[in-house]
């Protein structure tokens, strides 16, 4: 059976350290606890069934590792490395496939609507294509999955702008790589982001 590896990114919900767009119009503790509950709910729907993919959570940051054991202890956790987000999905896919990944796939944790059957059909689009890629309707991108690593393909991304996905697809092209994709999704950023996932 060919090996598939999931990996999520995942920063520990602490006050003033995540979703700091959210915390503008909520405040800081009302974003973490949002945040939380988000990335439990994503957990959840993406846990693997039938053995069809494995799991492993990609964690920041380092200090608050005894916190992940504790609020995670089912998950495999990994520390993420990198300077900036394009280095740190780099070398997390070079990790899933060292780890034996024939397939790996990459997601953060703020798309609420993400399932288990997305990751599933992620995998799928990789039997036929060199990189699968989930396009998010701010212009970036929420998963990307490759059979091996391409790492110019994150490197000088203008990244938390509109133009990450279009450049990501500039990038596949000059590298000649087939592409398939997944259903485009929301991420987690702004008040309206989340009162539209209360409705």
């Amino acid at each position: 059976m060919i090996k598939n590896l999931f990996g999520i990114f995942i920063k520990f919900p602490e006050p003033g350290k995540v979703k700091t767009r959210l915390a503008k119009d909520l405040g800081n503790k009302k974003a973490a606890d949002i945040y939380r509950q988000v990335v439990e709910l994503i957990l959840k729907n993406t846990s693997p069934f039938d053995h069809a993919y494995d799991r492993i959570v990609f964690y920041d940051p380092v200090a608050r590792q005894k916190d992940f054991v504790e609020w995670l202890p089912e998950e495999q956790l990994i520390l993420q490395q990198g300077s900036d987000v394009g280095a740190r999905m780099h070398n997390a896919i070079r990790v899933l496939l060292d780890k034996g990944g024939e397939k790996v796939v990459l997601t953060g944790a703020d798309i609420p609507d993400l399932s288990g059957r997305i990751i599933e059909s992620a995998f799928q689009e990789l039997t036929r294509a060199d990189i699968v890629i989930g396009p998010a309707r701010d212009g970036g991108y929420y998963l990307i999955g490759m059979k091996s690593p391409h790492a110019e393909i994150f490197r000088n991304i203008p990244w938390s702008t509109g133009r990450v996905f279009e450049e990501t697809m500039r990038r596949i092209a000059k590298l000649q790589l087939s592409c398939a994709g997944v259903t485009a999704l929301s991420d987690l950023d702004t008040a309206d982001d989340y009162h539209r996932l209360l409705r």
